[in-house]
């Protein structure tokens, strides 16, 4: 008697070509892609912490506010000088600057350039001299510099003249 025995395998041994067992591979699947979702929520956190971090607060306020008791208020700074004050400097051709200081060459006069734009001067450039320092500059490179920056570009003093008060005056005067 031959008896053929049919190999059946039970149902909760089902293997996959590899040899590793279905359920397995299926639980590192879900596994592994709910890591990644973790991770790419992780990230995305962090960077939404990192940007607002390093921005303005986002609301701005105009005026006076009291908040918790604070009084908060915009205060605006006004940087630069004025058109009015720019124009009680004196302006005149470099040509005239250099017969002005006799015995000083084009070459020799200010460094023969403007700082502002570091070109040299020529004898029809037309030139504004800084009362408190002395310094030259062409006129549209130092109108703009002082409209942003309320001090001379080579030696950071106020080209404005500062007001001295009437007593001090007297006593400069006086000699005492």
């Amino acid at each position: 008697m031959n008896v053929t025995q049919d190999s059946v395998q039970p149902p909760y041994t089902t293997t996959t070509t590899t040899g590793k067992s279905q359920g397995i591979s299926d639980y590192l699947f879900v596994v592994g892609f709910f890591v990644l979702i973790l991770l790419l929520l992780t990230l995305t956190f962090t960077s939404y912490i990192c940007k607002r971090s390093r921005s303005p607060p986002p609301t701005i306020s105009f005026g006076a506010t009291i908040h918790n008791n604070v009084d908060h208020r915009l205060i605006t700074i006004s940087p630069g000088l004025d058109d009015d004050v720019l124009l009680t400097f004196p302006t005149f051709l470099y040509s005239q600057a250099t017969m002005a200081h006799k015995g000083v060459t084009p070459a020799d006069a200010n460094a023969s350039g403007c700082s502002v734009c570091l070109a040299d001067y020529k004898l029809e450039d037309v030139v504004r001299l800084l009362p408190e320092c002395g310094h030259l500059f062409h006129v549209n490179c130092i109108d703009t510099w002082l409209k942003v920056h309320p001090t001379c570009p080579v030696c950071r003093n106020s080209p404005v003249a500062k007001k001295v008060p009437p007593l001090l005056q007297q006593l400069e005067l006086t000699g005492q």
